[in-house]
């Protein structure tokens, strides 16, 4: 919950790095042909302290006393996301920015250009760093995040190592706003996990589970987004629609994998877990 709020706060962060990149393209200071990664630090910057900031500012009403823990990250989080939605409507009619292309992202045009497109090799960086974090400190993510006050015993810092946590999740989540969308990016980030918890009990296996079902959900929402509009607009008599947008169509598909999970997943799905507790009352039975 706390990286889905983060998915929201971190707009606010992005449009101030806008604004900035824009103020020094206008100063002279940036180049508007070869800054692009000048800007792409700026809105990572912007991420990284908006995603700080929203989990510093949850931690800080909590301890307060005030309200509880989830309802802290509600207004946090929707208090941030608001200020970034009001500053972005002024951006819109003042700049080129995409009210859409922030919301749903622009996967259909990906890879139009000629070579190995910018948005690929942002996203690939990201996702060795990410790989880099897990498998160098998952020892230290493993405790911190489960059982704080045993890391701490141990000699490991768990609030230094959260907010690192949430620092990487807000450049991730930057990333992953110029390709996918934020409606995009707050569905991978909340269904696979939830789809393999009803999958798997062991975290490895739930994390692996995960990537496996954020993937398939990602190539079959794309086929589905550009094959199955077509025959189904002409069969119900509609007009003709070829193609929706990639972005909605994989947090459908992903959400009807978590809708099978819940039913048939192995360790918590519905069906799954009535049929055990039949088979344990036949076997109760049978023993009496």
């Amino acid at each position: 919950m706390l990286a889905d709020a983060i998915t929201h706060a971190a707009l606010p962060g992005v449009v101030v790095a806008f604004v900035l990149a824009g103020y020094f393209e206008t100063a002279g200071w940036i180049d508007e042909t070869s800054g692009w990664g000048v800007r792409q630090l700026l809105m990572f910057g912007g991420a990284v302290v908006a995603g700080v900031l929203t989990a510093f500012l949850t931690d800080w009403v909590t301890r307060s006393g005030w309200v509880r823990e989830d309802a802290a990250l509600g207004v946090v989080f929707t208090t941030l996301f608001a200020s970034g939605l009001i500053m972005m409507r002024q951006l819109a009619d003042q700049s080129d920015l995409d009210l859409d292309c922030v919301l749903y992202g622009q996967l259909e045009t990906v890879g139009l250009g000629d070579g190995i497109p910018g948005e690929a090799i942002a996203s690939g960086l990201m996702l060795v760093c990410n790989l880099f974090l897990v498998m160098m400190c998952f020892k230290e993510l493993l405790l911190t995040t489960f059982d704080p006050g045993l890391a701490r015993s141990l000699g490991f810092r768990p609030t230094a190592v959260h907010y690192a946590l949430m620092a990487f999740t807000s450049a991730t989540v930057v990333t992953s706003f110029e390709v996918v969308g934020s409606i995009l990016v707050i569905g991978m980030l909340v269904i696979p996990p939830s789809t393999a918890f009803f999958v798997t009990r062991r975290l490895m296996p739930m994390i692996v589970c995960s990537v496996l079902v954020a993937m398939s959900a990602s190539v079959i929402g794309h086929v589905v987004a550009n094959v199955v509009p077509g025959p189904v607009t002409a069969g119900l008599g509609l007009p003709p629609t070829e193609s929706v947008r990639t972005s909605g169509a994989i947090v459908i598909v992903a959400a009807m994998q978590m809708f099978i999970a819940i039913l048939f997943g192995k360790e918590r799905g519905l069906v799954i877990s009535r049929m055990r507790r039949r088979d344990l009352i036949v076997e109760t039975q049978l023993g009496q």
